[in-house]
Protein backbone atom coordinates (compact mmCIF):
# COMPACT_ATOMS: atom_id res chain seq x y z
CA UNK A 1 0.00 0.00 0.00
CA UNK A 2 1.38 3.37 -0.97
CA UNK A 3 1.40 6.36 1.33
CA UNK A 4 -1.15 8.06 -0.94
CA UNK A 5 -3.57 5.10 -0.67
CA UNK A 6 -3.14 5.13 3.08
CA UNK A 7 -4.15 8.82 3.26
CA UNK A 8 -7.14 8.19 0.98
CA UNK A 9 -8.37 5.41 3.28
CA UNK A 10 -7.90 7.62 6.37
CA UNK A 11 -9.71 10.46 4.61
CA UNK A 12 -12.64 8.21 3.62
CA UNK A 13 -12.89 6.84 7.16
CA UNK A 14 -12.99 10.38 8.59
CA UNK A 15 -15.65 11.42 6.07
CA UNK A 16 -17.76 8.36 6.90
CA UNK A 17 -17.42 9.08 10.64
CA UNK A 18 -18.47 12.71 10.11
CA UNK A 19 -21.45 11.72 7.94
CA UNK A 20 -22.52 9.00 10.39
CA UNK A 21 -22.22 11.42 13.31
CA UNK A 22 -24.33 13.97 11.47
CA UNK A 23 -27.01 11.43 10.59
CA UNK A 24 -27.15 10.14 14.15
CA UNK A 25 -27.33 13.62 15.65
CA UNK A 26 -30.10 14.77 13.29
CA UNK A 27 -32.11 11.60 13.80
CA UNK A 28 -31.96 12.08 17.57
CA UNK A 29 -33.02 15.69 17.11
CA UNK A 30 -35.83 14.56 14.85
CA UNK A 31 -36.89 11.94 17.36
CA UNK A 32 -36.87 14.53 20.16
CA UNK A 33 -39.08 16.79 18.07
CA UNK A 34 -41.49 13.94 17.43
CA UNK A 35 -41.41 12.96 21.07
CA UNK A 36 -42.35 16.52 22.06
CA UNK A 37 -45.22 16.51 19.55
CA UNK A 38 -46.48 13.19 20.93
CA UNK A 39 -46.28 14.46 24.51
CA UNK A 40 -48.14 17.65 23.57
CA UNK A 41 -50.77 15.64 21.71
CA UNK A 42 -51.43 13.45 24.73
CA UNK A 43 -51.32 16.36 27.16
CA UNK A 44 -53.75 18.43 25.07
CA UNK A 45 -56.25 15.63 24.48
CA UNK A 46 -59.56 16.83 25.84
CA UNK A 47 -61.82 14.85 28.17
CA UNK A 48 -63.92 13.91 25.15
CA UNK A 49 -60.86 12.13 23.67
CA UNK A 50 -61.24 14.28 20.53
CA UNK A 51 -64.59 12.67 19.70
CA UNK A 52 -67.91 14.21 18.80
CA UNK A 53 -70.97 12.04 19.33
CA UNK A 54 -73.36 11.50 16.42
CA UNK A 55 -76.13 13.21 18.44
CA UNK A 56 -73.93 16.27 19.02
CA UNK A 57 -72.92 16.56 15.37
CA UNK A 58 -76.52 16.09 14.23
CA UNK A 59 -77.63 18.90 16.55
CA UNK A 60 -74.86 21.19 15.26
CA UNK A 61 -75.82 20.51 11.66
CA UNK A 62 -79.53 21.10 12.42
CA UNK A 63 -78.61 24.47 13.94
CA UNK A 64 -76.96 25.38 10.63
CA UNK A 65 -73.50 25.38 12.17
CA UNK A 66 -72.08 23.25 9.34
CA UNK A 67 -69.93 26.23 8.33
CA UNK A 68 -68.03 25.80 11.60
CA UNK A 69 -66.77 22.42 10.43
CA UNK A 70 -65.04 20.73 7.54
CA UNK A 71 -66.69 17.32 7.43
CA UNK A 72 -64.31 14.76 5.99
CA UNK A 73 -65.49 11.26 5.16
CA UNK A 74 -62.41 9.06 4.80
CA UNK A 75 -64.18 5.90 3.61
CA UNK A 76 -63.81 4.36 0.17
CA UNK A 77 -65.44 6.51 -2.53
CA UNK A 78 -67.86 3.70 -3.47
CA UNK A 79 -69.14 3.54 0.13
CA UNK A 80 -69.30 7.33 0.37
CA UNK A 81 -71.43 7.46 -2.78
CA UNK A 82 -73.89 4.92 -1.37
CA UNK A 83 -74.55 6.92 1.79
CA UNK A 84 -72.93 9.90 3.46
CA UNK A 85 -73.67 12.81 5.75
CA UNK A 86 -74.74 16.03 4.05
CA UNK A 87 -71.99 18.64 3.53
CA UNK A 88 -69.16 16.09 3.73
CA UNK A 89 -66.09 15.91 1.54
CA UNK A 90 -64.62 12.55 0.63
CA UNK A 91 -60.92 11.73 0.60
CA UNK A 92 -60.08 8.07 1.09
CA UNK A 93 -57.78 7.75 4.09
CA UNK A 94 -55.00 6.02 2.13
CA UNK A 95 -54.67 9.08 -0.11
CA UNK A 96 -55.08 11.79 2.50
CA UNK A 97 -51.36 12.49 2.86
CA UNK A 98 -50.91 13.29 -0.81
CA UNK A 99 -50.01 16.99 -1.12
CA UNK A 100 -53.03 17.77 -3.33
CA UNK A 101 -55.35 16.29 -0.70
CA UNK A 102 -53.67 17.89 2.30
CA UNK A 103 -54.04 21.22 0.50
CA UNK A 104 -57.83 20.75 0.64
CA UNK A 105 -57.86 20.67 4.44
CA UNK A 106 -58.50 23.96 6.22
CA UNK A 107 -56.53 25.20 9.20
CA UNK A 108 -59.26 27.75 10.01
CA UNK A 109 -62.06 25.22 10.64
CA UNK A 110 -62.41 22.20 12.84
CA UNK A 111 -62.20 18.99 10.81
CA UNK A 112 -64.66 16.24 11.73
CA UNK A 113 -63.43 12.85 10.51
CA UNK A 114 -65.98 10.23 9.53
CA UNK A 115 -65.22 6.59 8.75
CA UNK A 116 -66.98 3.25 9.07
CA UNK A 117 -66.92 2.64 12.84
CA UNK A 118 -64.47 5.22 14.21
CA UNK A 119 -61.23 3.24 14.25
CA UNK A 120 -59.66 4.60 11.08
CA UNK A 121 -60.68 8.16 11.83
CA UNK A 122 -59.05 7.90 15.27
CA UNK A 123 -55.77 6.93 13.65
CA UNK A 124 -55.97 9.68 11.03
CA UNK A 125 -56.91 12.13 13.78
CA UNK A 126 -53.54 11.60 15.46
CA UNK A 127 -51.66 12.28 12.23
CA UNK A 128 -53.62 15.45 11.47
CA UNK A 129 -53.30 16.70 15.05
CA UNK A 130 -49.53 16.25 14.86
CA UNK A 131 -49.58 18.26 11.62
CA UNK A 132 -51.35 21.12 13.43
CA UNK A 133 -54.97 20.69 12.37
CA UNK A 134 -57.91 21.05 14.75
CA UNK A 135 -59.63 17.67 14.46
CA UNK A 136 -62.25 15.50 16.10
CA UNK A 137 -63.55 12.10 15.10
CA UNK A 138 -67.20 11.10 14.82
CA UNK A 139 -67.58 8.53 17.59
CA UNK A 140 -68.68 5.19 16.08
CA UNK A 141 -68.35 6.65 12.56
CA UNK A 142 -71.20 5.76 10.24
CA UNK A 143 -71.84 2.65 12.34
CA UNK A 144 -71.44 0.43 9.31
CA UNK A 145 -68.76 -2.22 8.93
CA UNK A 146 -66.56 -1.99 5.83
CA UNK A 147 -67.06 -5.73 5.41
CA UNK A 148 -70.28 -7.75 5.58
CA UNK A 149 -68.34 -10.56 7.25
CA UNK A 150 -67.34 -8.36 10.19
CA UNK A 151 -70.07 -7.60 12.71
CA UNK A 152 -69.97 -4.33 14.58
CA UNK A 153 -69.80 -5.62 18.10
CA UNK A 154 -67.51 -5.34 21.07
CA UNK A 155 -66.51 -7.80 23.75
CA UNK A 156 -69.73 -7.52 25.75
CA UNK A 157 -71.91 -7.75 22.61
CA UNK A 158 -70.80 -11.36 22.32
CA UNK A 159 -71.69 -12.01 25.94
CA UNK A 160 -68.07 -12.67 26.89
CA UNK A 161 -67.27 -12.59 30.56
CA UNK A 162 -66.12 -9.40 32.26
CA UNK A 163 -64.86 -8.79 35.79
CA UNK A 164 -65.01 -6.08 38.40
CA UNK A 165 -61.87 -4.93 40.19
Amino acid sequence: MTEFQYYIIIFLLLVSIIITSYLISTSYFFNDQLKCKFINFLHNTENNWNYILPTELYKELQNEKQNNYFLLDIRKPKDYKKRHIRFTNNIYWKYLMQPKNLAKLPFNKEIILICYVGHTSSQILVILKLLGYKVRSLKFGMGVSPSKEVKIAGWTSYGYETYRS
